[in-house]
């Protein structure tokens, strides 16, 4: 075969892999949604205990995606390895390129699929949950005290979406203001010296709000995994401010858009992750460690930043790229097979390893980030 022809196969080998991979996800998800059976005591039991097999599929699953992710893209500038051959030729690579971002779209519609399923079937339980309650309170006798004055509630919830056009709006004004206004040399000076700092300093009051909290709604294991994010995604975006000011911005400038994306983005997820009760909040973070990478890419070629060619894989974008792909789909499996239960002791050994291997490629790619 030719180089093409490979490529093309590789590619379809790809896509089946990862609708392999789509299908052991739906089959997880399945068997969560039945439950238990009754046990010796004749009482049926209340939610899904996962047992070895799950563990032992999403554990095949895993390995799988390691393996595709290596042998998509391996490290050809490690020494005695030679890059791909379809890495050389342009439209051979945008082709894998197009059919990997059409697989994914396809795979991210399953996710949401599955979710929204879930989330449909959640709505069913709270109105029978709630029509019960209803039936209750009405076989109950009324009081005969009389009313007492209280102190005024909440009557009126401030929809999400007129939140959001708020804040939205307050940005869309300082990008206008700046594309229409201000100097490329005065863009750097703002983002260096006002947006990155006042992210910042949102997110270390949160931090210290959060540290203030005596009693909390969620359960420890929640607490300790938002924390661990918190910590980690503070600690990415002071890299990301240190290499905003490596730059030495100027008249050369012209990334505003991408970082006030970086630091709008950042402040979102810090506040989804800190005070929402979802719990996809986690998915989410997962989500944006995926797209930081991609958006350091961007960042980069719209700066004109060159990367030295005998760069070492593991300093490049796709380690991390990768690491946080196969940690997603290992999140969604862990929420899957842990709808029922309140227990974090999985999720967070996750989370945990997940930041020591990030920490060891940020490490391992200080020296070449130096040179």
């Amino acid at each position: 075969m030719d180089n093409r022809s490979v490529a093309f196969l590789e590619v379809m080998i790809a896509i089946a892999v990862i609708g392999v991979l789509s299908f052991l996800i739906f089959l997880i998800s399945r068997y969560a949604r039945r439950p238990q059976a009754a046990g010796t005591d004749g009482q049926a039991a209340d939610g899904y205990a996962p047992q070895w097999y799950a563990f032992l599929l999403a554990g095949a699953v895993i390995v799988i995606a390691v393996v595709l992710l290596f042998w998509q893209f391996p490290p050809g500038t490690l020494p005695g390895l030679a890059p791909a051959e379809w890495q050389t030729d342009g439209r051979s690579l945008t082709f894998i390129i197009v059919m990997g971002l059409i697989a994914a779209a396809g795979l991210l519609v399953f996710l949401l699929t599955v979710f929204w399923r879930q989330a449909r079937l959640n709505r069913d339980l709270a109105a029978a949950a709630a029509a019960t309650t209803a039936a209750i309170a009405e076989e109950a006798p009324a009081e005969t005290a009389e009313p007492t004055e209280t102190a005024p509630v909440a009557r009126y919830e401030s929809p999400s979406a007129v939140r959001l056009i708020g804040l939205l709006g307050l940005g869309l004004a300082f990008l206008i203001l700046n594309w229409s206004y201000v100097p490329n040399a005065q863009q750097y000076v703002l983002i260096s010296n006002l947006i990155y700092p006042a992210g910042l300093i949102v997110a270390l009051v949160m931090l210290f709000d959060k540290a203030s909290r005596t009693w909390n709604v969620k359960t420890p294991g929640e607490s300790l995994r938002e924390w661990l994010f918190c910590d980690a995604l503070v600690f990415l975006y002071v890299i990301g401010y240190l290499n905003l000011l490596q730059s030495g911005g100027g008249d050369t400038y012209a990334a505003l858009f991408w970082d006030f994306i970086h630091v709008t983005a950042f402040l979102l997820l810090f506040w989804i992750i800190d005070r929402k009760l979802t719990r996809l909040r986690f998915l989410i973070a997962y989500a944006y460690l995926i797209a930081l990478p991609i958006l350091l890419l961007i960042w980069r070629t719209v700066q004109g930043v060159e990367v030295p060619a005998a760069i070492s894989w593991w300093s490049t974008i796709w380690p991390f790229f990768g690491l946080a792909v196969v940690f997603f789909v290992l999140e969604v499996i862990s929420l899957i097979i842990t709808r029922e239960s309140q227990s974090q002791g999985i999720p967070l050994a996750k989370d945990v390893l997940f930041l020591i291997i990030y920490g060891i490629l940020l490490i391992a790619a200080i020296p070449e980030a130096a040179a």
